[in-house]
């Protein structure tokens, strides 16, 4: 099981400029919410209030399927940019100092990411005697890479994916979609192969 740790994710553009410049937040009031992205792998979200009355997000990471590569957080960093171009996702969240990566307001008119439909990597459920929702509502894509602080030369990586979807011309209620996986194993592939996987740990006899 991997250790759990904290990350902090600035929910403005203001928020984003407070985690760069302050050292520390005073939290006033948090409330909490945690879901499971990946089979085995627990991702908890807490909203944190700054004296400043600024919103800050910290993102705990807990599972196995956490995907360990070899170099530096910056190393990861570098190399998921890279993939995240390479899939045709235009980088909409970068925060170095908390280690993350992504783009959390993602809408693809084409209903097609890196050559595969959306149902591919969403489930948002069916559109009776249509299809899947994911191809044919209007979708909203969250994708959002944590890089971990490095430890002995080896960094974890994980990768959250989520959606939602509203029938195309409404206003009504979006509903939530689930990931398929299929995305976070294609990252976590990518960035295996472009840094490589650290060695297995030695055992003493």
């Amino acid at each position: 099981m991997s250790p759990r740790r904290s990350l902090p994710r600035a929910s403005t553009a203001s928020a984003i400029l407070a985690l760069v410049g302050t050292a520390a937040v005073t939290v006033h009031c948090a409330s909490t919410s945690q879901r499971s992205d990946a089979p085995g792998t627990t991702i908890s979200t807490r909203v944190l209030s700054s004296p400043g009355h600024q919103l800050v997000e910290t993102t705990d990471v807990d599972g196995p399927d956490v995907v360990q590569v070899r170099g530096t957080r910056t190393d990861a960093l570098t190399a998921l940019a890279q993939i995240y171009n390479d899939l045709q996702i235009p980088i909409g969240t970068m925060i170095p100092d908390a280690g993350q990566i992504g783009n959390q307001r993602l809408q693809l008119a084409t209903h097609r990411l890196h050559g595969h439909l959306l149902s591919y990597y969403l489930n948002c459920g069916q559109e009776s005697m249509v299809g899947n929702r994911a191809d044919l509502d209007d979708v909203t894509l969250s994708i959002l890479s944590t890089v971990l602080p490095s430890k002995d030369s080896v960094t974890a990586v994980a990768t959250s994916v989520r959606g939602s979807a509203r029938p195309t011309g409404t206003s009504s209620n979006a509903v939530d979609c689930q990931s398929t996986g299929e995305l976070e194993k294609s990252i976590a592939a990518r960035l295996n192969k472009a840094l490589g996987s650290p060695a297995p740990a030695e055992t003493k006899d």
